[in-house]
């Protein structure tokens, strides 16, 4: 983190500290300044701090992210509510999606400082409540508070870093960020099945608390608003548009989730039907508002136009595709191979520290061998975020061949073979290495195309659309996962076993409990299995609409470096 001595654009100490020796917080340029984005606003002497202060924060919402999806399925037999479990992470990734795109804008009105310290508190009175939660009911609620807050600790880590350091740094203090994330999620698998089994589900979050007192604490101490970055006040904030877009991301997303109880026949058509409606309104709602009410509006149409439209839609598929590996994969290991609720979280670990490598290794190219202005670092993120997001794709389907071709494991089946294991891994491990690489590239790309005064909102709307590209998959794949099943155990049964019938759909670790008739656990193995792979099929589109949007994303960088050379 060393500062080059004389570098053009660094802040000399006697821009941070006044001739008496007291604090002054260096400020943005004005508007009608030309921005340097290689402009320094590190302070040496509370940066490490606040660098400390950010990836806890980090740290926090990672080992949050993966103690729950190592965990559902054991959540849900300790409920008894198999039906309900998927809204566990539902709930979180529901509130992270649908207030992620107003920090942003609400951070330039207000100042970064706030909107953290927000984050922050919000964050442990979710932890607190889940502590708390005594039915599945509660939980669901408290987890959708901590998402209230998770998406801010998130989104505000990297508006804050973009806010101090150069561009020429950004991507090596992402990079590192990202290992911090990776070596969480790592660690939050394997953890998470521990303290569910010493101190039950409570155990989960409560251990967090204590951290999160202590980020909070830096951050009253260390973070503060760079002068003329606030560009208003709470009555600037568009919130008959935050409202419209909350409301539209919500009811999308309960569209796309299961109904309540996977042992009701009966279709809730009304309810589909319902947010639908409130959807098409809601959309409808706010795209007026944009351009008819608000002064200040709460997405600018601006982030949303050219590359950085077709990079969001990129960082969505990709992080579809990454959720699939950390909630998915780990049911599919529990019910077709197995494996204990803490051996999946090993099995995470194979991608979360690939996806560490990728972006520790993406920041280090591009910071070794990318020129520090804006021009080659747009050039540079964008290609190397094509060739990532087709190395992706190939490893996923590396995955899901061995994933359709390997057999349940049960008594006198040993199953999958060493070289089928190898090549699930190495497809698993070429995911997480490649989503390394798309993370910091888009990132990288975001930034420089909007620079400094922009940044806010557009790293609101990426993590938008990454929140989204989350939220989706888990809600899609376990909704195709349930309605799967469902038809299969009704098929295999035929209205006989009833109990049974019942206990495996809202209990699915029943499954491998040892009390399923013998007789039968071979076929019932066979009709999870089948119906766990159909919930990797949205994938397969996504890596279809990935490579589609690349190809797109390659066709805009070539015409605009064209156009630079003819204007050169």
């Amino acid at each position: 983190m060393g500062e080059e001595e004389g570098r053009p654009g660094s802040i000399e100490l006697d821009e941070i500290h006044s001739s008496k020796g007291e604090s002054t917080v260096p400020s943005f340029p004005d508007t009608g300044e030309e921005e340097d984005l290689e402009k320094d606003f590190r302070d040496p002497n509370t940066f490490p701090y606040i660098l400390l202060s950010l990836w806890l924060n980090t740290s926090i919402c990672a080992v949050d992210g993966t103690i729950i999806s190592t965990t559902m399925n054991e959540i849900a037999s300790i409920f008894q509510e198999a039906s309900k479990v998927t809204w566990v992470a539902t709930a979180y990734m529901l509130t992270t999606c649908a207030v992620q795109p107003l920090y942003g804008k609400t951070s330039d009105l207000l100042g970064r400082k706030k909107c953290l310290l927000f984050a922050e508190v919000v964050f442990i009175v979710g932890l607190v409540m889940c502590g708390a939660a005594r039915t599945i009911e509660e939980l669901i609620v408290a987890r959708a508070i901590c998402g209230v807050g998770g998406s801010g600790l998130g989104a505000m880590c990297n508006i804050i870093l973009s806010d101090l350091a150069p561009l020429s740094q950004r991507s090596i203090y992402w990079g590192w960020g990202s290992v911090i994330w990776g070596f969480s999620q790592s660690v939050g698998g394997p953890l998470g099945g521990l303290l569910l089994n010493w101190f039950g589900v409570r155990g989960l979050f409560v251990v967090q608390i204590p951290f999160c007192l202590f980020s909070l604490s830096l951050t009253v101490k260390y973070i503060h608003d760079l002068s003329n970055q606030t560009q208003g006040t709470w009555r600037d904030i568009d919130f008959a548009g935050s409202f419209c877009l909350i409301t539209g991301i919500s009811a999308f997303i309960f569209l796309c989730s299961s109904s309540g109880d996977v042992t009701d026949d009966s279709a809730v058509s009304l309810f589909k039907v319902g947010c639908f409606l409130i959807t098409v309104l809601s959309v409808s709602g706010f795209i007026y508002v944009e351009k008819n009410v608000a002064a200040k509006s709460i997405l600018p149409a601006e982030v949303l136009k050219g590359s950085l439209g077709v990079i969001s839609f990129i960082y969505g598929l990709a992080s579809m595709l990454s959720y699939v590996g950390l909630f998915v994969v780990p049911l599919y290991l529990q019910l077709v191979w197995g494996v204990s609720v803490a051996g999946s979280g090993g099995y995470i670990m194979y991608a979360v520290i690939s996806t560490s490598i990728g972006s520790f290794g993406s920041g280090w190219l591009l910071r070794k061998y990318g020129a520090p202005d804006k021009d080659a670092t747009l050039l540079n993120s964008g290609m190397m975020l094509i060739g990532s997001t087709l190395i992706n794709t190939l490893g996923f389907f590396v995955m899901f061949k061995n994933i359709l071709e390997i057999k349940p494991a049960f008594e006198g089946v040993k199953s999958p073979s060493p070289d089928q294991k190898f090549w699930f891994l190495l497809g698993f491990a070429i995911m997480g290495l490649s989503a390394g690489f798309q993370s910091v590239s888009v990132m990288l790309y975001t930034v420089a195309k909007v620079g400094r005064k922009g940044q806010a909102s557009s790293t609101s709307v990426t993590f938008l659309f990454r929140s989204l590209g989350n939220v989706l998959s888990v809600s899609i794949s376990l909704s195709v996962f349930v309605a799967s099943l469902k038809g299969k155990l009704k098929s295999y049964f035929q209205g006989q076993q009833s109990d049974l019938y019942r206990k495996l759909l809202k209990e699915n670790a029943f499954l491998r409990s040892g009390e399923v008739p013998s007789d039968q656990l071979k076929d019932l193995l066979q009709v999870f299995k089948s119906a766990i792979v159909k919930a990797f099929w949205p994938s397969v589109v996504c890596c279809f609409l990935s490579v589609t949007f690349a190809g797109v994303l390659f066709v805009m960088i070539r015409r605009s470096r064209r156009f630079a050379g003819l204007s050169a």
